[in-house]
């Protein structure tokens, strides 16, 4: 395992700014000089959040500001320009994950006033490392049940400010009072949507006096420019998670009403694996339906697995459409904005996090309906003028999200 080499020499960034919210107005200011990282327990190098981690170094790392990261001790990750100290999660969690049966035991101790026993506990490794390092903000990555933790971190709030870093909806198992009690222990609760922070807001009502505000994801640099590669094939990626939660497989039933309107060549492309690339593995049974259901169609269909960034923004300038029918609530998703970078259509559902990232220059088809995500790609298929409108329109959005903004608006809590 790779240990990630120190940043940047420490630089001192004066900072003293006004956060605007739909909860109100509030002033910090102070100096940031490091941030720790705590991204989502067990992650693998090709999740999201690690992701999104990478980006915000990097960032920093350009304003100055040192970063440090707490991973896990067994699965091979690393951030590149952030200390790394690796943690044993097992401590608290032996097995991959907890057992339904413990997570409902969590969910009662939580509905009548107790720590949750089990994920509860789950960071306590990740406690302790953030002491040692006291830096001036600890970045906890919201993904699954990092707001259980939240009264353990106590003394880390002696020597740094806590945020938590809102990826995904937070959990229903959370009642409002149980939720109210455990923000109240975060400095801060930073979302990367709006859709998120107003979730919490509407569930919470009056009863929260957490700061929150909204940090949006970026769109990394390998992305842009965002001069597309036409080529004679009409062609359409998914990038992502091949899960029936992402909807890939509305894909393969939008490109099967589709193909025979379309007036040239179709390539398809779906990128991605279940494992976020942590290694070969097996297909899983839905990985393999949808070969089997591509193998149906008169077009070609190109399996890809994980891929690195820089890759994948090759792909995706080549492709005319990026159709992402995800099928739930998503956070901000990174597969939208780094498509729009690249200058290629995105098409997608109603789920609130891609609607969000794309804004008018998406195209949405309701509940990731096939037939009208069939039109759309005869629509685009059909007229150069349309498609080379709506590529303008999607790098004109992506220019709105950077990392920079991203890294700059996280720093504003250095001090409260």
């Amino acid at each position: 395992m790779g240990h990630a080499g120190r940043g940047p020499s420490r630089r001192v960034r004066w900072l003293n700014v006004t956060c605007a919210g739909d909860s109100g107005d509030w002033t910090i200011g102070g100096a940031l000089t490091s941030i720790t990282h705590v991204p989502m327990a067990l992650s693998t190098q090709g999740s999201t959040l690690m992701a999104v981690a990478q980006s915000l170094i990097d960032a920093g790392a350009e304003a100055g500001i040192e970063s440090s990261a707490i991973l896990s001790h067994d699965r091979d990750v690393s951030l590149d320009g952030a200390e790394a100290v690796f943690v044993d999660y097992t401590a608290n969690c032996p097995r991959e994950w907890f057992s339904r049966r413990e997570l409902a035991t969590d969910v009662v101790a939580g509905r009548i006033g107790f720590p949750r026993p089990h994920y509860g506990r789950l960071y306590d490794p990740a406690v302790t490392a953030a002491t040692d390092l006291s830096a001036d903000i600890v970045l906890l990555y919201e993904g699954h049940y990092a707001s259980a933790t939240l009264p353990r971190w106590s003394r880390v709030r002696q020597r740094s400010k806590i945020v938590l870093y809102v990826h995904n909806p937070l959990s229903r198992s959370y009642g409002k009072r149980e939720l109210t009690r455990l923000l109240s222990n975060a400095d801060a609760v930073a979302f990367c949507a709006d859709h998120l922070r107003h979730d919490v807001e509407e569930r919470l009502g009056s009863h929260s006096d957490a700061r929150m505000l909204t940090v949006h994801n970026g769109v990394g640099a390998e992305f842009f420019p965002g001069e597309a590669e036409p080529g004679e094939q009409f062609r359409i990626v998914f990038a992502g998670r091949p899960t029936a939660d992402k909807g890939v497989h509305l894909v393969l039933e939008a490109l099967a009403l589709a193909e025979s309107a379309i007036p040239r060549p179709i390539h398809a492309q779906i990128i991605g694996s279940d494992s976020y690339g942590n290694g070969a593995g097996a297909l899983t049974p839905f990985e393999k339906q949808l070969r089997a259901r591509a193998d149906q169609l008169a077009s070609p269909v190109e399996f890809l697995p994980f891929i690195p960034k820089a890759e994948l923004a090759s792909h995706l300038r080549r492709a005319d459409v990026a159709c992402l029918p995800s099928q739930w609530a998503e956070g901000l998703p990174l597969s939208a904005l780094e498509a729009m970078a690249c200058g290629t259509v995105v098409i997608t559902s109603d789920s609130p996090g891609m609607m969000e990232a794309v804004g008018e220059a998406g195209m949405i088809a309701p509940g990731g309906d096939p037939a009208m995500m069939a039109e759309y790609f005869i629509a685009l298929a059909s007229s150069a003028d349309a498609l080379a409108v709506a590529r303008e329109a999607s790098v004109a959005r992506a220019k709105d999200f950077s990392w920079a903004a991203a890294s700059t608006s996280l720093a504003q809590l250095a001090r409260g």
